[in-house]
């Protein structure tokens, strides 16, 4: 399948089957994340993974607010997503460290999408708590929580709006709207 067709395939359900998954079914989207670019080859990326019917599944579900718990929860696993903040080779702040992950996120995205699964990120969680059940350091930076799993029989994606190329890719001297 080509990435054209992997991204216009990839939508994010607001609802899944409650099946499990293991960490092999997840294998193939952490290397396409591992795999991805970054300022200097930092890699700011970090995640942390909790299948279903672990107890860190309960924890970090705890961590989102009630609105994306009542989808999330029926996920196959929920991946915490991180970022580093911090340049490793020279202990300076990563300005890039966001737009690495991000496009981690979007790689490890489509290889779910290619193996069958889906996903969906959430940004509404409770980074507090998150910090505090993961004991991070001050340099790692809570991102999303992104639910993972099977979506249920008959469920049809509903249809993209998006914006046209026209509305997001300019040329100099261009009115960027």
């Amino acid at each position: 399948m080509s990435l054209l067709d992997l991204a216009s395939k990839r939508h994010s359900p607001r609802a899944f089957d409650g099946s499990a998954l293991t960490w092999d079914d997840l294998a193939d989207g952490f290397e396409a994340a591992r795999l991805s670019s970054s300022s200097y080859n930092n890699q700011p990326w970090r995640f942390v993974v909790a299948l279903r019917g672990e107890a860190g599944f309960d924890a970090l579900l705890e961590t989102a607010v009630e609105a994306n718990r009542t989808w999330m929860k029926d996920a196959g696993a929920i991946v915490g997503v991180m970022s580093s903040t911090v340049l490793e080779k020279t202990g300076e702040p990563d300005h890039a460290a966001l737009l690495g992950v991000g496009m981690a996120v979007g790689a490890m995205e489509l290889a779910f999408t290619e193996s069958g699964l889906a996903s969906m990120q959430a940004g509404g969680f409770d980074r507090s708590a998150y910090k505090a059940l993961l004991h991070l350091p001050d340099h790692i930076l809570p991102v999303s929580l992104l639910a993972v799993g099977r979506v249920p029989e008959g469920h049809a994606p509903g249809s993209k709006a998006r914006k046209s190329l026209s509305d997001i890719a300019f040329r100099v001297g261009d009115d960027i709207r």
